[in-house]
């Protein structure tokens, strides 16, 4: 790989890092200094497409095979943010390869992996505050994942107080949800298709999507939007999560990962609802403490 003077320390000190299976916690801030300085040269032209490939596949393919940024990286299930490694963020699982241990544990404590997290938590308060007003809801989860947060969410909750409809195109991802959710199926249905491609004979008290609408570019978000405000009953609330343009790990999960997301801010989520014709009075965005997960709520 031909690099500039200024990346030959920063590449030294990211090749050490291979050799050595990973960072330890002390090297933390100088591995993310270094990360934002290889974002920087590789958006200035400094460092090339076939030069970025080359580092990523500096880890090895055993290191790639066995890791979490390496899932990210290698895609096997055909696409970014799939439903496992979604799922092993939750479960803040580490490889059992002793060898590249430290990379999945420096991982974890990223702030995105940690507001993928909040995220779930986010999700439970809601539906459980939503619950303590009302007997029965009924929730559409679109692009529903690994289903963990439903998983966590009826040991909380008296089952028969939620019923859900999930909808995700990915078949394997429904399979191990229904695997993990197995003992309430009578209390969730789970639907394979594209939710383009799905047209709801009914109305829900709660619409959730959160990990979906970050992989759509404004126009898409706006078209969509439009037709999830429309399977909400009056009364109901649609509720959105994206990644925030604030996302310190931004530029690790797309050179380490190569997972690209739409960033959004407050503002840019509030445009976007008032342009599917959602009142200003019905739209807030709330957040995870971490502040990277932002969550667009519409009161229908």
């Amino acid at each position: 790989m031909k690099t500039s003077n200024s990346l030959l320390q920063p590449i030294e000190f990211l090749q050490t890092l291979i050799q050595n299976g990973g960072p330890q916690p002390s090297e933390y801030t100088k591995l993310n200094r270094v990360i934002n300085l290889l974002a920087e040269e590789y958006k200035a032209g400094n460092l090339s497409p076939i030069d970025l490939q080359i580092f990523q596949k500096s880890f090895g393919e055993e290191c790639l095979e066995k890791t979490l940024h390496g899932h990210s990286l290698t895609r096997p299930y055909g696409y970014a943010g799939d439903f496992m490694i979604i799922d092993k963020i939750y479960r803040e699982h580490i490889t059992d390869d002793k060898r590249f241990e430290k990379w999945d544990i420096f991982w974890c404590s990223l702030a995105a992996c940690n507001a993928v997290r909040n995220r779930k938590e986010y999700f439970k308060r809601t539906l459980t505050s939503r619950l303590q007003h009302t007997p029965h809801l009924q929730l559409l989860n679109v692009a529903s994942g690994p289903a963990r947060d439903l998983y966590e969410l009826y040991a909380q909750i008296q089952p028969e107080q939620l019923s859900t409809v999930c909808i995700e195109a990915d078949d394997r991802a429904i399979a191990y949800a229904k695997e993990l959710n197995k003992a309430h199926l009578d209390r969730i249905a789970f639907i394979n298709k594209n939710i383009f491609r799905y047209r709801a004979d009914q109305q829900y008290d709660i619409v959730w999507s959160a990990g979906l609408f970050d992989y759509f570019n404004d126009d898409i978000f706006v078209k969509l939007l439009k037709r999830l405000v429309s399977w909400t009953k009056p009364g109901g609330e649609v509720i959105i999560g994206n990644f925030s343009t604030e996302n310190p790990s931004r530029n690790l999960m797309e050179l380490f990962g190569d997972w690209y997301l739409e960033h959004r801010s407050h503002n840019h989520l509030v445009n976007l609802a008032l342009q599917a014709g959602i009142d200003r009075e019905a739209i807030y965005v709330g957040e995870e403490a971490e502040r990277v997960n932002l969550f667009l709520h519409i009161k229908v």
